[in-house]
């Protein structure tokens, strides 16, 4: 069925990649830019201002937008999060990413628009359940993933980033406001001062989605550079969670994931 679609695109390639399936579906596609750009894939954008966003629900609504959806990557400062918490009148939400769900939940509110994660326009990007890419890992590091993906579900919990690093059941790192490749360098640093020496238990990267995160906002994801820079920072394997995970270029991913010789799996992940 086609749909009225407003997107709300970031930075990065996962943009282009819901643009043609929403294209090729025969969606009627309005573009909404939070970089500021004028067009993007040859379609006119509409700039979206989260520290004004009133004139992009005014686009949204003149454009008679019935699915509205949010993809690609957004920076967003400290400052950037304070006006957001002002703008939806909370003092209790956290600055973290939960500010950015409520922009979602008013967005809804003032379009009447329906909101829907990326992964209901493009169903491919989920990342399913087991071996993924790359090699099948040992028993001894799946194991080390479980407990990586556990761990970066807890610290989900308290808004923090959607990833950590570990080693064997040694907590390395965990992402914060910085994100994932600003994660994977610390990483990098603390190998090379030998504080994530390599040692029997070899380092693995997880990524989850944060435990009351809507699906339809910011899902965490990997593609061909989360490979080329885990690599360096010495990551042995890659865990995301299963069913909640956005694979993109996902044959690029792939195909770095087997040159490097690095597995990437998906897993369940539990609240518990």
């Amino acid at each position: 069925m086609s749909e009225r679609l407003s997107l709300i695109a970031g930075s990065g390639a996962l943009v282009p990649e819901v643009i043609a399936e929403a294209r090729r579906q025969g969606h009627q596609l309005q573009i909404l830019s939070l970089q500021g750009r004028r067009s993007i894939e040859g379609i006119p954008a509409v700039r979206f201002d989260i520290a004004n966003p009133e004139p992009a629900f005014a686009a949204i609504r003149t454009f008679g937008a019935t699915l509205a959806t949010m993809a690609g990557g957004l920076r967003l400062t400290d400052s950037n999060r304070e006006t957001l918490l002002r703008l939806i009148n909370s003092d209790t939400a956290s600055v973290g990413d939960s500010a950015m769900s409520m922009l979602a939940a008013q967005l809804v509110q003032r379009t009447g628009a329906r909101l829907v994660g990326v992964h209901e326009i493009v169903p491919a990007l989920l990342a399913p359940e087991g071996l993924i890419a790359g090699p099948a890992p040992s028993a001894e590091l799946l194991a080390s993933a479980e407990y990586a993906v556990g761990l970066a579900r807890r610290a989900g919990e308290l808004d923090l980033g959607q990833a950590a690093v570990v080693s064997g059941r040694r907590v390395i790192a965990l992402e914060d406001i910085a994100g994932t490749d600003a994660l994977l360098q610390r990483v990098a640093t603390y190998r090379r001062f030998g504080f994530a020496a390599d040692g029997l238990s070899r380092l693995v990267l997880a990524k989850v989605a944060k435990p009351d995160q809507p699906h339809a906002v910011d899902l965490p994801a990997i593609g061909p550079k989360t490979v080329a820079n885990a690599r360096r920072a010495g990551i042995a394997i890659i865990a995301v969670q299963a069913g909640a995970t956005l694979l993109i270029e996902r044959q690029k991913l792939f195909a770095a994931a087997a040159a490097a010789r690095l597995p990437i799996v998906g897993l369940k992940a539990s609240d518990g």
